[in-house]
Parts: C-alpha cells; sequence; structure tokens
C-alpha cells in the first residue's frame, strides 16, 4: 500500500522551490523592466549617457524597481560619480 501523500519534508521542499521559481521570475521581471527603461532612450541620450554609467544605471534599477534613468543620473552627478 502507497500512500498519496507528501512527507513533511518533500511538502518543504516543494514550498522552498515554488518559492525560488517566484523570486527567480521577480528577478527576472525587474531585470527585464530596467532594460525596458534603458533601450526606451535615444540614442543620442544614450551616447551623452555613456556605456559605463548606463551599466550601473540598469544594475540600480534592477534593484529598485521605482528609479528611473534621469533620477540616477542626478544622484550619480551629485556624489560625483
Amino acid at each position: 500500500m502507497t500512500s498519496n501523500k507528501f512527507s513533511q519534508n518533500d511538502q518543504d521542499f516543494a514550498d522552498a522551490m515554488a518559492t525560488k521559481l517566484r523570486l527567480n521570475r521577480e528577478r527576472l521581471r525587474q531585470a527585464e523592466e530596467a532594460n525596458n527603461k534603458i533601450n526606451n532612450l535615444s540614442d543620442k541620450r544614450k551616447s551623452e549617457i555613456g556605456d559605463f554609467r548606463l551599466s550601473i544605471i540598469q544594475s540600480a534599477m534592477e534593484d529598485h524597481p521605482d528609479l528611473d534613468v534621469e533620477s540616477a543620473l542626478e544622484m550619480m552627478d551629485f556624489f560625483k560619480a
């Protein structure tokens, strides 16, 4: 006789994997949103900002989804970065 019930360890593992998948999907969504914000900039504006600064801004936007490019530039200028 086999039981269809999972052991507590199996259930804990399934819950952990579900949480991991949810967090990974959220992180990918945030990264995609950051990419979209940067891709919406004109080529002229991208060249004015520079690739190095854009990469820093993109990384910051992935960690802080409400951040926009202009606000990030203002902060970088304030801190002389």
